[in-house]
């Protein structure tokens, strides 16, 4: 039976903030998302007696239903009606619970293996239909690069992209949950995030930069709504973030709700010795680079 491996790469957001909220209280959201070279790789097998299976490197992953990328498989199974199930096995790579889409890019990377094993049934587009029905970071997974999103985060739309530079993505032992994190946001501004209460910024400034390939302007013009809130909250962020100022960072940011943060760096000297020092105060740091579209044109990293 066929076997298929692809990488699920990682992701930052650029840019994440609130605009509003739907009748029946989600939150609408608009961010620049960007994908960047850390990575889970995928390997799946065919098998014909319909049985999906898991496993991992990395232990306290569940390999049941509960992970992602079983529920994808078992979606795609029950959206184009094949009868195969598959042995899934993740080399992870990417902190769990660090906020940078670990689960959706196995889920993700999952689709397009068994989609690819199957002889390409799915069109991209349908496969981020599917995506979009198991998390809103599914389908940016799916497509990777860099896309612009808004309504729930999972309507992606074409945006500058960004060049090449140097990322230090890096995270503690802390938790942040969605949930948390939206509700002491809803805290500060009352639930509400309308001008009354809030203004949200806008990616113009963002967009510009990008437009540039000016990698300072693109650090000074990130921006995340929770960030404030958030590492108030989180002391092992925030010593994270300014450890990478310390170390010559052009911009550094929290992404998504937390707890993870990235450093955009200008050479890969002061990305390297900034990561070595986060390591050194047990943390997880990684050296990336921004990578393209992950379904095949993936920048060539050197």
């Amino acid at each position: 039976m066929k076997t298929v491996t692809k990488k699920g790469y990682a992701k930052i957001n650029l840019h994440l903030d609130i605009t509003g909220r739907t009748s029946d209280g989600y939150h609408l959201v608009e961010t620049v998302m960007q994908s960047i070279s850390l990575c889970d790789e995928v390997t799946l097998s065919l098998r014909e007696d319909g049985a999906f299976t898991l496993s991992c490197n990395v232990d306290g992953v569940p390999t049941d239903e509960k992970n992602l990328a079983i529920k994808a498989a078992l979606a795609f199974r029950e959206k184009t009606g094949v009868k195969y199930g598959a042995d899934i096995v993740i080399n992870k790579r990417i902190p769990m619970a660090a906020g940078m889409a670990g689960g959706s890019a196995d889920a993700a990377a999952t689709l397009l293996c068994l989609n690819e094993a199957c002889g390409n049934i799915l069109s991209i587009d349908e496969l981020c239909n599917l995506g979009a029905t198991l998390g809103a970071d599914v389908p940016f997974c799916i497509v990777g690069g860099t896309a612009y999103a808004d309504g729930k985060g999972d309507i992606l739309h074409d945006f500058e992209k960004m060049p090449d530079c140097y990322i230090v993505a890096a995270c503690g032992g802390e938790g942040v949950s969605t949930p948390f994190a939206y509700k002491t946001l809803d805290g500060i501004y009352g639930g509400f995030y309308d001008e009354s209460t809030y203004k949200s910024r806008g990616t113009e400034a963002l967009s510009r930069a990008m437009g540039e390939g000016d990698i300072s302007l693109i650090a000074k013009a990130t921006y995340n709504i929770f960030e404030e809130p958030i590492l108030s909250l989180r002391w092992v962020a925030k010593d994270i973030k300014k450890t990478m100022q310390e170390g010559g960072a052009l911009g550094a940011m929290m992404s998504g709700s937390g707890p993870s943060v990235f450093g955009i760096f200008a050479d890969k000297e002061s990305a390297e010795q900034t990561a070595k020092t986060i390591r050194q105060k047990g943390y997880f740091a990684e050296v990336c680079r921004p990578v393209g579209d992950a379904v095949g044109r993936v920048r060539e990293l050197s």
